[in-house]
């Protein structure tokens, strides 16, 4: 019973000082550049062969493992604010391979996937935990997502050059995240979020 109410007590106090000290409030702006991690690409790992049973040659990524985006919140309320979500992605790979021609002489030929995703979600966050220095948030997106694959194939005995653009334009996100102030305006946040990009998103975070 003791443990109880010290933990009642304990989370009053918490709370008592996150109404009476917010790093953020109503009428504020606050801007988030960010980096992402955590992309999923079904081409990341190098295969040991290609289509035709010879050794990939000068595999490489396309894009990298980073996404890219910003976000901008104004809120509304003490405890809650609406805004906007940008963000971009390249990912997929390039290799080489040996092979013949038409006239049976070696030759070498690359193989290209490259996938972009563009995304612009509407968001609104409710800021669960305020304190001087720490604002915790929890989030809902919904907006716009464009995405393309192409594959890019010189080998004529594989000539699958293919492109495929979005078939539902549509980018959905929820996320939890932490902004951690070192100045009144200035601090870091990360976000861990499901659909909408990358799973963890972390960066810098602004308000005025």
């Amino acid at each position: 019973m003791k443990k109880v109410l010290f933990l009642m007590g304990a989370f009053l106090t918490i709370s008592t000082a996150s109404i009476a000290q917010t790093p953020v409030g109503q009428g504020n702006f606050i801007i988030d550049p960010y980096i992402g991690v955590g992309q999923s690409n079904m081409l990341r790992s190098e295969p040991s062969t290609a289509w035709n049973g010879s050794p990939v040659l000068d595999w490489k990524l396309n894009g990298g493992q980073l996404a890219y985006g910003g976000r901008v919140e104004y809120m509304l309320a003490d405890a809650f604010g609406i805004g906007v979500d940008f963000n971009f992605v390249k990912s997929g790979s390039h290799y080489s391979y040996a092979g013949t021609d038409t006239l049976g002489v070696a030759t070498t030929y690359t193989w290209d996937y490259t996938a972009k995703k563009i995304r612009a979600m509407l968001r609104m966050n409710y800021h669960f935990v305020q304190n001087d220095r720490v604002d915790a948030y929890g989030a809902i997106g919904v907006g716009y997502k464009h995405a393309s694959r192409i594959w890019t194939i010189s080998d004529p005995s594989d000539n699958t050059d293919l492109e495929i653009e979005t078939l539902i334009p549509m980018s959905f996100r929820i996320a939890v995240g932490t902004r951690i102030y070192f100045t009144d305006n200035i601090g870091m946040m990360i976000e861990l979020g499901l659909g909408g990009g990358t799973p963890i998103q972390f960066g810098v975070s602004a308000k005025f």
